[in-house]
């Protein structure tokens, strides 16, 4: 059944009340009256996203989560129902979900010129960032498992030889007791496979060398913040910024390129398609470098 428009007002009310508890961090008694201007008009997305806001706060993310989905549901274009379910989702570990919804909230905050993009742009480095973390380890648990795996079979491969040097042995007793002729044979099958394990250790410890650059190429930060970028865009004079700052910088300080001086305003601004590929590329082997 549709709200009357005493049905509204109340909710506004409430609303009203709820942003009061928020601002006082008093966030239970603001979901109580976020919750109440939902009875009276469950169609309006901003009071899920408040008391969504409010969960998010508590830390109750099946909560945030349940609110912004509804939110969602009414708005589909609800920056902030996507912003928070993005934040939500990282907390609870499902980071494709996650990334999808923060990378939608950054879009619409594009379009909507919301103020809080380069936040949304932050969450999604971190979100980004943790999904890589947790990959690397199953990485890592995997490369040491393939190494013992492959430690296992030179050993066994040692065993066989050493078996047809001398059968009445096995490789776990073997001492320097033998006749000099099979004592040889014996020292250089040990001696092969030994440099043969050696060889396999250095290619793991190579490999993991490989994935771990620390150091994140200059062109890919942003001149602004010094963070590495996520949309890039290149302004008139040929420079290229994270976009969501640049924004920030015209409405803080100016239209102007912030190095070259020279006017500039959104509208002057196209994206660096192959920068943004290539950091997404060295994003996705070396994640620590979201927060850097």
């Amino acid at each position: 059944m549709a709200s009357t428009s005493d049905d509204i007002r109340r909710a506004e009310l409430h609303k009203t009340k709820g942003n009061t508890y928020f601002s006082k961090k008093d966030y239970e008694n603001a979901i109580r009256e976020y919750t109440a201007a939902l009875t009276q008009n469950p169609r309006n997305a901003v009071y899920y996203t408040n008391r969504a806001l409010c969960y998010l706060k508590l830390k109750k993310h099946d909560n945030v989560i349940a609110d912004c989905e509804e939110a969602i549901n009414r708005d589909e274009n609800s920056v902030k129902g996507h912003y928070m379910l993005g934040q939500a989702l990282t907390e609870k570990g499902e980071f494709k979900s996650s990334i999808s919804n923060l990378q939608k909230a950054y879009e619409l905050s594009l379009l909507e010129n919301a103020s809080f993009s380069a936040e949304i742009v932050q969450a999604l480095l971190n979100a980004r960032k943790k999904n890589w973390e947790i990959e690397e380890r199953k990485r890592i648990q995997q490369e040491s498992e393939l190494l013992r795996y492959v430690k296992n079979l030179i050993n066994t491969e040692r065993d066989k030889q050493l078996q047809k040097v001398s059968p009445k042995n096995t490789f776990s007793k073997w001492v320097n007791s033998h006749p000099p002729d099979i004592q040889e044979k014996i020292d250089q099958i040990n001696k092969a496979h030994n440099e043969r394990l050696s060889q396999i250790e250095q290619v793991f410890i190579q490999s993991d060398e490989n994935l771990r650059p620390r150091e994140v190429p200059e062109y890919f930060l942003d001149k602004i913040s010094f963070e590495i970028m996520h949309d890039p865009v290149i302004t008139p004079s040929g420079i290229t910024y994270e976009r969501a700052h640049l924004k920030e910088h015209f409405k803080k300080i100016g239209y102007f390129d912030p190095l070259s001086r020279r006017e500039c305003r959104e509208n002057d601004l196209y994206p660096n398609l192959a920068l943004k590929e290539a950091i997404e590329d060295f994003l996705s082997k070396n994640g620590w470098a979201a927060d850097y």
